[in-house]
């Protein structure tokens, strides 16, 4: 949740410079304008006809709603529109409408406003492209945009970019990418928002405009940000600070940027760099007297200190915030440090505390409309009645979060509450709703560690498809320039009498050939399109077949470095490997090797299933070997350290800052055939004992270091060295999680260990064949018609 929570500030770091900008001009504008209003109502005693004075009532009414003193405001602007009618000029009339429609806008009576924004939009779409064509387009967005219809604002503002791009307006060109990626962000399609903030960026650097430049910079950070995507995020962060550095040198903007810096460092978990910034931008603002960002840095350290568990300092910051925002006045922001302090107050348990703030924050959020802090907001709710065994509250909140963030939508929310929602379904016994919702986490995990590659592509993509838009943007250009030189030669042509009959039959024959000249090429381009698409299909299927026959020949490779059944029976003699993978390849694997009296061996559970899966696996068993038959390394314990060290190495070779996520649990054993001594170590994966005492067979459960072989996000140990005594007909099980989490059985519910322990020590008067013979048919039975959750491997050892 306080990972959540840090990605929502970044919405919030906006807010307050926009706020900050305000607060700066609010006073000296309120003076002159009423200064101006002043000699406006000289110059409208002067006038001299109506069309000067619809022009001045409609600048009184400007300066009038500059100030939100919207009453004179309307008051003028009737006047004007009266005024404009009497005069009969369509054009006066179109302009006060155009005004009209943005003092209604700045008054927030959008409905008002888009009606008169539909009466200018009627009579400058008449006329040639214009500055104002420009101008009235991005008003009519903008209302739509409030009124949160991203379809129709997407639409007229695309309309007022063609028309400045045609005429050639820098600053409408900036003005309407920045304001279709905004529209773009808001509804969600964050790819498209990115591509329009890079050409508002580029078009920004290309006017000199630096701080616009620096915004749309920002904004492309803050969108990384969201998705999760860090290292584009840094990058685009560090742009800003570049140009900052370059041509404007000021240290607020630094400031800020530190600020977006050490909350990317903060959702990896990377405190040290994430207080770096922190301290850095808290430097500045200190210096500065920024006392709104100061307040938003003290929520974010406070953040950073319980994340390492330092509840007291935390509490400490977390409150400081919270008074220093509310006496800003700024709700959303007020609202943000609420849920921070009730999510606080959940984690150390003080629960009423926990609930006071959480329903302060929602009546703020509610009030202002604020559904991303509304998303965070039911998530902490939800996690807290499930905290106080209020199922029924937790799972009403759970879903609206859930639900949110689908609409959003915010990918690591949708997965996080997914699997929240699945444990709550299974404590609440509805194994179905757990079942969906387990499957709905899987989904949005395996996505997620996918997602920036697969965001590159369609970046790739998107910026094909923009570059031939433009490039047919200007064949068009092209074209119509084309077109109008004809038109001039056409007039210059008729003005001679006595050519006027050749020059039209000449004109006119070259046009049909032409014409037809066109036709012919178009079926040419059509068949070769043909062709090509054809040719394209034929390549997409062949792909899809090569690659379908790779997987099977990886999964002969996998195979192959496995061992065999009878190279396993040949060590222990009464022992069996019951081995389903989940697709073609498996991500799960075993090893054994031998050496003089000693068996090592080992069952592995790789991050991921299929393809990526096989590919550790293969990474595992070529680094197992390694260790033990070159390196001669023996003790589990050391086995497992080393082979942390050699995967953290071969998955980060160019030493990059991003950490590496991808590991495996495993359990590996030794066993020395002429002393009996048996030894193991254990990442996450226990091992269990079955003995015979007394006359009844007794299942003892090996404990596990709770850690994976792999980069670890946590304190960072040493694996340890255990031995166990075992006698002669003793029975050793090895395992990965696939088969006790398994979902199946009359209610849809998981396997589970407890069951899993059950069935083991059932079939115990059985042979170890025999026993993964029964394994197999129960676990047929109880997935039944489901679909296999995750790779399985049991392996079962007479002593």
């Amino acid at each position: 949740m306080y990972k959540a929570m840090r990605n929502y500030l970044y919405s919030i770091k906006k807010n307050t410079v926009i706020l900050l900008f305000c607060l700066c001009i609010t006073i000296p504008l309120f003076s002159y304008s009423q200064s101006k209003i002043d000699s406006l109502k000289i110059l409208f005693r002067k006038a001299k006809s109506d069309t000067e004075r619809v022009n001045i009532f409609n600048s009184i009414a400007n300066q009038y709603s500059a100030i939100d003193s919207f009453p004179h405001a309307f008051q003028n602007v009737n006047e004007a529109l009266q005024l404009a009618r009497v005069t009969g000029s369509d054009k006066k009339l179109a302009e006060s409408s155009l005004n009209a429609a943005v003092v209604y806008w700045r008054a927030g009576m959008d409905d008002s406003a888009l009606h008169y924004i539909k009466q200018a939009v009627a009579y400058f779409e008449k006329q040639p492209p214009s500055l104002v064509l420009v101008k009235v387009y991005k008003v009519q967005g903008g209302i739509y945009k409030d009124k949160v219809e991203y379809k129709e604002a997407s639409e007229v503002l695309t309309k007022g970019l063609n028309v400045a791009q045609q005429i050639k307006d820098s600053a409408g060109i900036y003005s309407l990418n920045y304001n279709l990626g905004s529209v773009c962000e808001v509804n969600g399609d964050f790819e498209l928002a990115l591509n329009y903030y890079r050409a508002a960026m580029n078009m920004a650097l290309a006017q000199k405009l630096y701080r616009n430049a620096i915004n749309a910079c920002d904004l492309v950070g803050s969108i990384y940000a969201k998705q999760g995507i860090s290292a584009e995020a840094v990058k685009a962060y560090f742009n800003a600070l570049d140009i900052n550095a370059r041509y404007l040198n000021q240290d607020e903007i630094n400031g800020v940027i530190d600020v977006n810096l050490g909350n990317v460092y903060n959702d990896k978990g990377d405190s040290a760099n994430a207080m770096k910034y922190y301290r850095e931008s808290l430097d500045i603002f200190t210096r500065l007297h920024k006392k709104e960002y100061m307040a938003q840095l003290l929520g974010n350290m406070g953040n950073v200190y319980m994340n390492s568990g330092d509840y007291k300092r935390a509490e400490g910051y977390e409150l400081k915030s919270m008074e220093e925002v509310k006496a800003l006045g700024d709700k959303v922001s007020t609202a943000v440090c609420y849920t921070n302090v009730a999510e606080f107050y959940n984690h150390v348990k003080d629960y009423s505390k926990s609930a006071e703030y959480y329903n302060a924050a929602l009546q703020l959020q509610e009030e202002i409309g604020d559904k991303e802090g509304l998303q965070y907001t039911y998530s902490g709710l939800g996690q807290l009645y499930e905290n106080t065994g209020d199922y029924a509250k937790a799972e009403e909140y759970g879903v609206k979060a859930y639900n949110i963030a689908r609409e959003i939508p915010l990918e690591r929310e949708i997965r996080d509450d997914a699997k929240i929602l699945s444990g709550l379904f299974d404590k609440m016994h509805q194994p179905d709703k757990a079942f969906t919702y387990y499957k709905l986490y899987i989904d949005a995990r395996d996505s997620l560690e996918n997602k920036e590659e697969a965001k590159k592509l369609i970046r790739e993509e998107l910026n094909h498809e923009y570059e031939q838009k433009r490039q047919m943007e200007a064949l068009e250009d092209e074209k119509r320039q084309a077109i109008a030189d004809e038109k001039q030669r056409h007039e210059r042509a008729i003005r001679n009498v006595f050519l006027a009959a050749f020059i039209v039959v000449l004109f006119l024959s070259g046009l049909l050939w032409r014409n037809l000249s066109k036709i012919r090429r178009s079926k040419q381009i059509i068949t070769r399109q043909k062709a090509e698409v054809e040719n394209q299909k034929a390549i997409v299927e062949q792909k899809n077949k090569d690659i379908t026959d790779s997987i099977n020949y990886a999964r002969r490779i996998q195979h192959a470095i496995l061992p065999t059944i009878e190279q396993w029976s040949e060590l222990f003699t009464d022992s069996f490997i019951y081995y389903r993978p989940k697709d073609i390849v498996s991500g799960d694997f075993y090893w054994y090797i031998e050496s003089g009296n000693e068996i090592i061996f080992a069952a592995a559970d790789c991050t991921g299933h299929g393809v990526p899966g096989a590919f550790m696996s293969m990474l595992g068993v070529s680094s197992l070997n390694k260790i033990v038959g070159e390196k001669g390394i023996k003790a589990p314990n050391e086995v497992l350290n080393e082979l942390r060290d050699e995967i953290i190495h071969a998955l980060n070779r160019e030493g990059k800052k991003e950490e590496v996520k991808d590991g495996m649990d495993m359990t590996l054993c030794r066993y020395n055939k002429a002393n009996g001594i048996f030894e193991y170590a254990a990442a996450n994966n226990p091992l269990w004992i079955v003995s015979k005492a007394s006359g009844a067979w007794a299942l003892k459960d090996c404990d596990a270091d709770k850690m994976p072989v792999g980069k670890y996000f946590g304190e960072e140990g040493k694996f340890a060295l255990r031995k166990v005594d075992v006698n002669k007909g003793d029975r050793i099980y090895i395992f990965t999680d696939g088969y006790a989490d398994q979902f199946g059985g009359a209610r849809g519910k998981k396997f589970k260990y407890q069951h899993m322990q059950e069935v083991v020590l059932a079939f115990q008067d059985k042979s170890m064949k025999e026993q993964c013979d029964e394994l197999g048919k129960i676990m047929t039975e109880w997935k039944g018609d489901l679909e296999q959750v995750d790779d399985i491997l049991v392996i079962g050892i007479e002593i």
